[in-house]
């Protein structure tokens, strides 16, 4: 969509953009796109480049934004996201500047803070389902991965909540 390569440092609000000049449903993409970058911030999901992010055809030169894929979380890694949040912020390291840029991606700011509690709520359930019988991981492995699910941005998008 944005006719650029892996390594450019290019920013979610001009893939947000182009949904907005291209898409067939561009505000509920917008809302994905912004939903899908504070999941990455607290999961520590830092191989967010470019080429994790495409697009559907849907009708008339008009596209949607693809299912979600290749999300990892990565409890050894800085929490810096590859792409950037807006061209002047820089890379997506911290849930209030998520939060700021919320106007970016079409959100009002209770629609912002009710994704942010949903993704909240499901990513405070990792240890449970990274335990239960479709995954299976043991206590020290759930143990090891905690540092990706577990730190001071989840703090933070808490007190968002709370506010």
């Amino acid at each position: 969509m944005l006719q650029a390569s892996r390594e450019d440092e290019r920013a979610y609000a001009e893939i947000a953009d182009a949904m907005l000049a291209n898409g067939a449903n561009p505000r509920t993409d917008c809302h994905e796109l912004w939903r899908r970058i504070v999941f990455s911030l607290l999961i520590t999901n830092v191989d967010d480049h470019l080429q994790n992010h495409g697009f559907l055809h849907a009708v008339h030169g008009q596209w949607r934004l693809a299912p979600a894929f290749d999300i990892n979380p990565f409890p050894d890694k800085d929490r810096e996201l590859k792409l950037w949040l807006t061209e002047d912020s820089g890379p997506v390291t911290d849930i209030d500047a998520v939060m700021a840029a919320a106007p970016r991606f079409r959100l009002a700011p209770t629609e912002a803070r009710r994704i942010l509690g949903e993704v909240v709520k499901a990513t405070g359930e990792w240890r449970r389902i990274a335990a239960g019988k479709a995954i299976g991981m043991t206590r020290r492995e759930i143990d090891d991965f905690a540092p990706a699910f577990e730190h001071g941005q989840r703090e933070a998008a808490t007190r968002w909540l709370q506010r």
